[in-house]
């Protein structure tokens, strides 16, 4: 009878844990791909995915909520740099606009009613 070797008891473990990783990876991918995106909704993400990523309804969902969730840390850092020594000068800045005072009164008098027909006296068919 042969010896058990290194080879017969650790193929099996580190087969198990291949397909674990095959099914693990593709089933928390929207958790995965929210993870590297560092989106504001990750934990969101984990728990649909989670609880109804079974259902391919669910983890469509999940995926579409991780692509699209935006990070709310963004820092946008404007550098405006301005030659000292210019030969062209800057123009004069753009004039203000001074809106005019609000009125709560109309400036006429007049009153909008709604609208009523008329006839003209030479059409056809009207009398007069």
């Amino acid at each position: 009878m042969h010896a058990p070797t290194l080879l017969f008891w650790f193929f099996p473990f580190a087969f198990t844990w291949g397909i674990g990783a095959m099914l693990f990876i593709p089933y928390f991918l929207p958790t995965i791909i929210a993870i590297l995106r560092k989106s504001s909704s990750t934990a969101g993400v984990f728990v649909l995915n989670f609880f109804l990523g079974w259902t391919f309804i669910g983890w469509i969902i999940a995926l579409v909520w991780a692509i699209a969730s935006r990070n709310n840390n963004t820092t946008v850092i404007v550098n405006n740099t301005y030659p000292i020594n210019s030969d062209q000068p800057y123009g004069p800045p753009p004039p203000s606009y001074n809106p005019p005072p609000y009125s709560s009164e109309p400036s006429r008098g007049t009153q909008q009613t709604a609208p009523t027909l008329r006839r003209s006296s030479n059409q056809p068919g009207s009398q007069g």
